[in-house]
């Protein structure tokens, strides 16, 4: 089962998809790469619009594209990713943002170097027990940060997600390898917004496969039934 964590396919909501017939594109994509099950992820900023007003809008334009689904599209889980904040903690409600069914955040880190400060508010909101936490996309912040902050950041209590556009260019291909080498990553996501932005999860699948071979892949398989199944964090490891 080919699992996407992470997606903009909602129209009309972000920097994603802009209308109805380009989501309708976009789970085209999706649905001829196989991919079974995709988490609508669309950008929250708690700084800039509040929780309750960001759900009304979510919901609001998954129902736009309800009717439009085919029956060959991915099943859509809602969800959202959510940006860093220390404020975040504060936010009554947080849980209201997870991926649907479970109590896992996809949190994005902001593009700068992972302070101490950063790390230590980050394991503070996962140590609360108010949410479990998904960093998503782990190997874009090695574009601002050292290898040893986000060794940091990732061995608290959080998973982490990987995108597959990344597999596709040496050096990103390269970190994507030491970071799943390090064990810091179970799942992967499409991060797809336009049709030229954003690759299937099935890409990179082949990718691994033909490095580690297929027992690496139904890893990814297993651990992301697991989360969906709202497992702890070490459940989801093993």
């Amino acid at each position: 089962m080919i699992i996407d964590f992470h997606s903009h396919i909602l129209p009309s909501l972000d920097d994603g998809s802009a209308s109805v017939e380009e989501s309708v594109r976009l789970l085209d994509i999706l649905a001829q790469s196989g991919t079974e099950l995709v988490v609508a992820t669309p950008h929250f900023y708690c700084h800039e619009i509040s929780a309750e007003r960001f759900l009304a809008a979510r919901n609001e334009s998954f129902e736009r594209l309800k009717p439009h689904l085919k029956p060959n599209h991915p099943k859509i889980l809602l969800g959202a990713e959510v940006l860093f904040s220390s404020e975040l903690k504060k936010l009554s409600e947080l849980k209201k943002l997870t991926i649907q069914g479970t109590n896992y955040l996809l949190l994005e880190m902001p593009y700068i170097r992972l302070s101490k400060q950063i790390t230590d508010s980050v394991s503070e909101l996962a140590d609360s027990g108010v949410v479990k936490l998904l960093i998503a996309h782990v190997e874009r912040y090695l574009n601002f940060t050292s290898f040893e902050d986000v060794d940091e950041l990732m061995s608290l209590d959080v998973l982490g997600q990987l995108n597959a556009n990344s597999f596709l260019s040496f050096k990103t291909k390269r970190n994507c390898f030491k970071l799943m080498n390090k064990g810091y990553i179970q799942v992967l996501g499409s991060d797809i917004h336009h049709e030229d932005r954003g690759k299937p999860v099935s890409m990179a699948l082949d990718i691994i496969s033909k490095k580690y071979g297929s027992e690496r892949v139904a890893q990814f398989e297993s651990s992301g039934i697991k989360l969906l199944n709202d497992m702890e964090t070490y459940e989801v490891m093993e």
